[in-house]
């Protein structure tokens, strides 16, 4: 598995997909044997990697150009693996006599190409071509992204191999009264697409309510911070930047429910984080979302009246255990047996066994 391009804490979701991926993998008994190439970074990042995987380790220099040379380099030179799964989105420029699978996760750029620079565009052109050519399986994470490859290149959307996350559970079942749920929770990077002022506009309508936003600075971070400092509601809204994964936890049983605006998702793993934990799930209804939320949440269009009242009415005391409930049944149907029992099907595929 090429891991090179992981960057904790600076690629998003599909760090977290990654992970999930790895472990649900590792439970399996069918999962292949399985070598992990990555930089001494993800490694730290990732410590439970070390007793469940081999690993090698690569450190390339020079950023992204860096790495683009060095995967092109070391791929295109393996002797023992019968196949390599590149888990970055694009596979590299070499030619090998490997079986390759990618997993692409979105081509956002092509839908919103205007928080994207010309160069990286053209770039992720010629790469997302070259893979879906090159490579033997494709999988994505949703029917939407299936889709949005059949309709920007081409690639038949039924051709596509649909790996769900594996979403972990909460770490204990102990959940805060409803009284106490006095806040709003977004978890999300602060890329532009995430649609943080809308969030800042709304709680500007909820004068009793807090938000609390939680993720890495992405490229639209001084922007969001600067609506913070100049909304009316600047004291109600906290960034607490990265968090480990039991105060994450906790914030999503705390929170009176998860919100998420964003633009654009290749699926959104976030939302069902939330619904495991028992937190109702506002969405609006862009890119894969309404295919994740599915019954276990709401979906609006983004308009502050609406999201108000759905707010006001997630606060009444039975909307709120329905909401709950639908939730954690949505939540169930993303597992991690049935995550690797679904890679682990692609893999054999190609294998022949």
């Amino acid at each position: 598995m090429n891991l090179l391009w992981l960057r904790p804490g600076h690629v998003g979701g599909s760090e977290t997909y990654v992970t999930q991926l790895l472990k649900a993998l590792n439970k399996s008994d069918n999962s292949p044997p399985i070598e992990l190439v990555m930089t001494p970074a993800a490694r730290r990042a990732h410590q439970f990697l070390d007793t469940d995987f081999t690993i090698t380790e690569q450190d390339p220099p020079l950023g992204r150009v860096g790495r683009i040379w060095r995967e092109n380099r070391l791929f295109g030179q393996l002797d023992d693996q019968q196949l390599v799964h590149h888990l970055g989105g694009t596979v590299p420029k070499c030619r090998t006599t490997k079986k390759t699978v990618v997993t692409i996760y979105d081509v956002q750029y092509r839908d919103y190409p205007q928080y994207f620079s010309l160069a990286k565009r053209r770039y992720l052109d010629g790469a997302i071509q070259r893979s879906l050519e090159q490579a033997e399986a494709v999988c994505t994470l949703s029917k939407y992204c299936a889709k949005s490859l059949e309709l920007h290149f081409g690639y038949p959307e039924k051709k596509c191999h649909i790996v769900p996350p594996a979403i972990d559970g909460p770490s204990s079942q102990q959940s805060q009264p409803p009284e106490s749920k006095q806040f709003l929770f977004y978890p999300a990077v602060t890329w532009p697409h995430k649609a943080h002022e809308f969030l800042i506009t709304l709680l500007e309508q909820l004068p009793d309510l807090q938000l609390i936003l939680t993720g890495a600075a992405g490229t639209s971070h001084r922007r969001v911070m600067n609506a913070i400092r100049r909304s009316p509601a600047a004291d109600r809204i906290t960034h607490l930047g990265l968090v480990d994964a039991d105060r994450l936890d906790l914030l999503y049983k705390q929170a009176l429910c998860t919100v998420f605006p964003s633009q654009y998702e290749g699926f959104g793993q976030p939302v069902i984080e939330a619904m495991t934990r028992g937190c109702p799930v506002i969405s609006s209804q862009c890119g894969a979302l309404p295919e994740t939320v599915g019954t276990g949440g709401v979906t609006l269009p983004m308009d502050i009246d609406q999201w108000a009242e759905a707010i006001q009415l997630i606060r009444q005391p039975d909307p709120r255990q329905q909401s709950t409930e639908a939730g954690l049944l949505r939540a169930a149907d993303f597992s991690h047996d049935r995550t690797a029992e679904t890679q682990v099907a692609v893999y054999r595929e190609l294998l022949g066994r």
